[in-house]
């Protein structure tokens, strides 16, 4: 290993962590060398660009989650943990591996890469995103009271529009769309992957000492024949290849004639997270609103200052999903839902540009689900879009540096993006 301290934390400091996680990245698995090695075959960099959004998005840029019904049980270490059927096979047969070379002495007896046990597989997020939106309608309803606006709430009308104007001038993410693309939910979320020691990802030192384990070469050998790649970041995690010929040449034979073997996985394991956005949206503001009632008098919210005599006229009532469609039309919904993705999505959109979307979605279909897939759709790849706010920042770059022709810029965008998000499988 070379003399440099890869053994950063979270408790050094700022600029420290950030050197030396740069060490990590150049010489982790240099074993020694003083030359930097960035990647090995079977080690893949899961924590820069698109790679990222692994598990957590199809091929299209899609935010997905498994089909909890694909999920099989995989006995663990604590028990048994849950990842998708042929993430369980591949595993399996991973292990397999390890058996003879402990039997014939190739490899050390005693460690987590001597007879590899899941420690973990499948996380829902579902809860941790519920307490994190739960969170924000709390904090909204202690505003509420805090600034003395809760006199002027008479239902749930008024609500809901001061509930969407609080979101707006806050940074949080409220979509579950957006939510599970977030750096708050890990690749764990997808079934497709599976980790075999219950080490700290952000200790660099465990994972120095583990890539630098006497086993560590058969272990990468192993993932390779098995189907997986090691997350160089956290090296006790295997993440299945959809790319990998033994994995198509195990799990590929029957998937459709036309369709890619990661096509037919997300086709067949997987669904969209954001059919059920809106709904979601209605859900949390009646959550709101009943939490709020419950906090109010019965006969309703007093004027500030003049006293329990000054009791409002109209008396609140609880609500529901029902009363809140008939209090709005469904466009009001896509309208305000349109906003939030382009704030969720970095404003890639100008205010001409989303009220085209705006008004294009009310002509996009027939139904709630073709109007959502719709708005879905435009903020795919919103940076492709010409015109948009990323599309044209990135083309004004291009014009500054001067050694670019912007004849095929739409095309050089198209061609770079798709690159990366290939990338990801």
């Amino acid at each position: 290993m070379p003399n440099f301290r890869i053994n950063a934390n979270n408790n050094l400091g700022a600029s420290e962590v950030f050197h030396r996680r740069l060490l990590y990245r150049f010489f982790a698995l240099s074993f020694g060398s003083q030359t930097p090695t960035l990647s090995l075959p079977g080690v893949k960099e899961y924590w820069t660009f698109e790679n990222h959004f692994y598990g957590k998005v199809d091929p299209a840029f899609v935010s997905v989650m498994p089909e909890i019904q694909r999920l099989v049980q995989l006995q663990g270490e604590g028990g048994n943990i849950l990842v998708l059927d042929f993430v369980a096979e591949s595993f399996k047969r991973f292990k397999s591996f390890f058996k003879s070379a402990l039997r014939y002495g190739a490899i050390e007896q005693g460690t987590s890469i001597s007879d590899p046990v899941p420690v973990r597989g499948y996380q829902s997020p579902l809860t941790q995103y519920n307490d994190h939106i739960m969170k924000f309608i709390r904090d909204f309803n202690a505003d509420l009271m805090k600034t003395q606006k809760y006199y002027k709430i008479k239902g749930v009308k008024d609500y809901t529009k001061e509930f969407f104007k609080f979101y707006f001038t806050k940074n949080i993410i409220l979509n579950k769309s957006s939510y599970y693309m977030s750096s708050n939910v890990s690749n764990l979320s997808s079934g497709l992957s599976i980790e075999i020691a219950d080490l700290d990802p952000s200790n660099d030192q465990q994972k120095v000492d583990f890539i630098n384990s006497f086993n560590f070469s058969f272990y990468r050998q192993a993932a390779i024949n098995a189907g997986f790649l090691i997350d160089k970041n956290i090296p006790w995690r295997l993440n299945i290849d959809l790319k990998s010929p033994v994995t198509i040449k195990r799990y590929g034979t029957s998937h459709i004639d036309g369709i890619s073997f990661v096509d037919d996985v997300f086709l067949t394991y997987f669904r969209n997270t954001h059919s059920e956005d809106i709904f979601n949206l209605k859900t949390l503001i009646v959550l709101g609103y009943n939490e709020f009632y419950e906090d109010i008098p019965p006969s309703g919210p007093a004027v500030p200052g003049q006293g329990e005599k000054s009791n409002c006229t109209t008396k609140l009532e609880k609500t529901s999903i029902q009363k809140l469609n008939q209090t709005f039309n469904f466009f009001y919904w896509s309208n305000n839902y349109i906003d939030i993705k382009n704030k969720e999505m970095g404003m890639p959109y100008n205010k001409q540009d989303l009220e085209r979307i705006k008004r294009n979605s009310r002509y996009m279909g027939t139904t709630e689900g073709s109007t959502i897939n719709y708005i879905n759709k435009k903020f795919r790849l919103p940076w492709l879009h010409e015109g948009s706010l990323v599309y044209e920042k990135l083309k004004q770059e291009f014009r500054e540096s001067g050694d670019f022709s912007l004849d095929n810029f739409s095309e050089y965008v198209i061609m770079s993006i798709k690159s990366s998000i290939d990338s990801i499988y």
